[in-house]
C-alpha cells in the first residue's frame, strides 16, 4: 500500500542541518519507516546509514528507495535499543523519529487508526501482545492506567469499565465503544488519546524509548550527535530526563517546530518537537 505521505519525513530539512557534522561519517538512523530521513541523509551527504526498523514491510519499502546508494545504506530488522549489538565502532549521530508513519496508519489490518477498521493489533513488529490480548488478559485497573498515563485520558475509569465489559475485537468496534462513551463533540480527541494508550502498551514504547537512548549514547562519538523528534508532552519529558541521565547536552534551549509551510504539506506533523544533543 503505497500513500504520498509516506513520502514526507517529518523536519527532514532541520534533521539534516542537525545531525549531520561529519559528511563522510556513520550515522544511525533508528527509526527507519519508509526510508524518508535515511534518504534525506544519504542525498545531503557521502556518509553511510545504518537504519532499525521492527516492521518488514516498512524495511522492503525503504530498501526501494535507498536502492540507488548501495552499500551505503545497510537496513537491520531489529530493535533500536539493541543497535550497540549490530555494529562495531562509535558513529557521528543517531536519529530517533518517534512517530507512526503513514503506511503504518493506512494500513487498516495493522489496527492503528481508528478511522479504518480492522484486527486490534497495534504490534510494530510480529512479536508480543496485540492491543485485543491486552484487552483480553489485563484487568480493568491495569487498562485504566494506561488510558490514563499513556493517553492522559481522563475518562479512563469509565472508558476500561467498558471495555473489560464489551471486549472489542477489532479498531472499529473499540471506536464506537468509545464514542459512545464520551461527549460526541470531543469524540475524536477521546479516540486518539485512547488508541495512543494501546500503542504505546503494546510496543512498551516508553521503556524502549529510555533503553533505546542508553543504546545511543553508547555507541556515539565523542562530539557526536543525537536528534530526536517527539509528539506528545510524556515521550519529550522522558527524552529529555533520560539523556540527562546521560550526560548528552542539549544544543538549543527550545525545540524546533515544524514551519507553517511544512503544516500545509503534512498536517499530522503539528505536533513534532525536534531536539538536538551532543556527546
Amino acid at each position: 500500500m503505497r500513500n504520498t505521505a509516506v513520502h514526507l519525513p517529518v523536519m527532514a530539512d532541520k534533521v539534516v542541518d542537525c545531525l549531520i557534522w561529519n559528511k563522510k561519517g556513520v550515522y544511525v538512523d533508528a527509526t527507519l519507516g519508509c526510508g524518508g530521513h535515511s534518504l534525506a541523509i544519504l542525498e545531503n551527504s557521502d556518509a553511510f546509514v545504518i537504519a532499525f526498523d521492527l516492521d518488514s514491510r516498512q524495511i522492503e519499502i525503504a530498501g526501494e528507495r535507498l536502492y540507488e546508494f548501495g552499500e551505503r545504506s545497510v537496513l537491520i530488522r531489529g530493535n533500536y535499543k539493541d543497535m550497540g549489538n549490530f555494529f562495531d565502532g562509535k558513529v557521528e549521530g543517531v536519529l530517533f523519529d518517534f512517530g507512526l508513519s503513514s503506511y503504518q496508519l493506512h494500513d487498516s489490518k495493522r489496527g492503528f487508526s481508528y478511522r479504518k477498521d480492522g484486527p486490534l493489533d497495534m504490534r510494530f513488529g510480529k512479536e508480543g501482545l496485540k492491543a485485543a490480548d491486552i484487552i483480553e488478559v489485563w484487568d480493568e485497573e491495569k487498562i485504566a492506567d494506561i488510558l490514563y498515563y499513556y493517553g492522559g485520558e481522563k475518562a479512563s475509569r469509565r472508558i476500561a469499565k467498558k471495555i473489560k465489559k464489551e471486549k472489542p475485537k477489532t479498531t472499529g468496534e473499540l471506536a464506537l465503544l468509545v464514542r459512545k462513551t464520551v461527549p460526541r463533540s470531543k469524540a475524536h480527541k477521546h479516540l486518539g488519546r485512547v488508541f495512543q494508550a494501546f500503542r504505546i502498551a503494546v510496543n512498551d514504547e516508553f521503556r524502549n524509548i529510555e533503553q533505546g537512548i542508553f543504546a545511543a549514547s553508547k555507541v556515539l562519538k565523542v562530539g557526536g550527535r543525537l536528534v530526536v523528534i517527539t509528539y506528545h508532552k510524556d515521550e519529550e519529558k522522558l527524552v529529555c530526563r533520560r539523556t540527562k541521565e546521560e550526560g548528552l547536552k542539549p544544543l538549543f534551549k527550545k525545540p524546533f517546530k515544524p514551519t507553517k509551510d511544512e503544516f500545509r504539506r503534512n498536517p499530522r506533523c503539528r505536533s513534532a518537537h525536534l531536539r538536538v544533543f551532543e556527546k
